[in-house]
Order: C-alpha cells, then sequence, then structure tokens
C-alpha cells in the first residue's frame, strides 16, 4: 500500500536490541527476540503471536506515520481476525518489553469474552466515542475494519500516547470492529488468560 509505505519517512529510527534487554513479567518465549525488519526499521514480520515495526510505541504515531502504523493492525488482523481475537499495544511504562514496537493478537479467554461483551453493550449502534472499559477507557464501533491508530488518534484530548490501543475485530454481531482506548494500563494479560499479579 502506498499510503503506508510513504508514511516510512516520517518513522522515528528502529531501536537496536540489546543485550542488556531482559524479560519482565509473564511475556511470552517467542516475544523475546524481534524479527531482523524490526532492526531495519521498515516493514512489518510476525514475531510469536506479535508483529514487530519501527518505532518504540504509541507514543511515536503521529498525522505523519499513523498509516505505517495502521498497516500493523491490518496485518495482525490478517493472522487472528476472528470474534474470538484482540489486537493490542500497550503504552509507556506498561509494557512486557520495550524493544520495538509490537502488536500482539491473541484468542482471548474469559476475562477477555466479558470486557468485549460489555462494550458491545456500550457501543453497537452508536455512533462516536462512549465511556467504557478499564482504566477511564472510551470506544467506539466502526463499519468493517477501520485504520485502528488513525480512529484512536480521533479519540479526543489527544493522549493516545498514554492509552493501551485495543481492536476487537468481528464484532457487534460480526459486523465491524470496537477501537478501545485504555488509559496508562495494560489489560493484555488479562485478556490472554495468562495474568499473574507476581510479575506487576
Amino acid at each position: 500500500d502506498v499510503a503506508w509505505q510513504g508514511a516510512a519517512a516520517a518513522l522515528p529510527d528502529a531501536p537496536r536490541a540489546a543485550d542488556s534487554d531482559v524479560r519482565v513479567g509473564n511475556a511470552s518465549a517467542a516475544a523475546q527476540d524481534a524479527p531482523q525488519s524490526l532492526l531495519a526499521g521498515t516493514g512489518w514480520s510476525r514475531g510469536g503471536d506479535k508483529m514487530w515495526g519501527a518505532g518504540a510505541g504509541v507514543e511515536d504515531i503521529n498525522g505523519g506515520n499513523v498509516a505505517y502504523y495502521d498497516q500493523g493492525m491490518y496485518e495482525a488482523r490478517a493472522r487472528c481476525g476472528d470474534s474470538g481475537c484482540a489486537l493490542i499495544t500497550n503504552p509507556p511504562g506498561h509494557r512486557t518489553f520495550n524493544r520495538g514496537f509490537h502488536i500482539s493478537f491473541v484468542h482471548f479467554e474469559i476475562y477477555g469474552a466479558s470486557l468485549k461483551s460489555s462494550l458491545e453493550g456500550e457501543v453497537c449502534g452508536k455512533a462516536g466515542w462512549q465511556s467504557g472499559g478499564p482504566c477511564r477507557g472510551r470506544a467506539a464501533y466502526f463499519q468493517g475494519f477501520p485504520g485502528v491508530f488513525s480512529e484512536a488518534m480521533k479519540a479526543g484530548g489527544g493522549y493516545m500516547e498514554f492509552a493501551s490501543v485495543i481492536a476487537w475485530p468481528a464484532a457487534c454481531g460480526g459486523n465491524g470492529t470496537i477501537v478501545e482506548l485504555a488509559y496508562g494500563c495494560s489489560i493484555e494479560h488479562q485478556i490472554r488468560g495468562d495474568f499473574d499479579p507476581n510479575h506487576r
């Protein structure tokens, strides 16, 4: 897609994986080594249950490069796009790894199913952003599968860089996607079903 390739020029330099990077929390072993595309600073590559790209995280997204990050979400959805999936990024200070921008794609467990159902009750059939979800969250429903980060930037307040951004594909009867923002927290491992409070 020409739009996201053109946006690559506006990307921050890709971080280099350092030997001092250590496992934090309850990360999957597959996430410990980012693919070479991360080091090259262009494109998206799969590493385990994650898509890896350039930049550190949501704090690097801006109007000049958002198409590139939207493409990462499209890539994640191509690997997990059914009604039992969640596509997740975490904000600074709430990441299991700080080795580069990654989007986790997971089949959710009980907490995730409950949260998705609750969000559907809040946003299905409604226009615009609604209050909902944990961490003073907001959520909105979109027909089909939108440019997730492009829509998240419109949520208001301009604070996407402090939020977990979660896409719930095949929502509201399978007709669209819920985009959720959860401010200043990570709920990834609750959604995955492998949360361990001893690692927090």
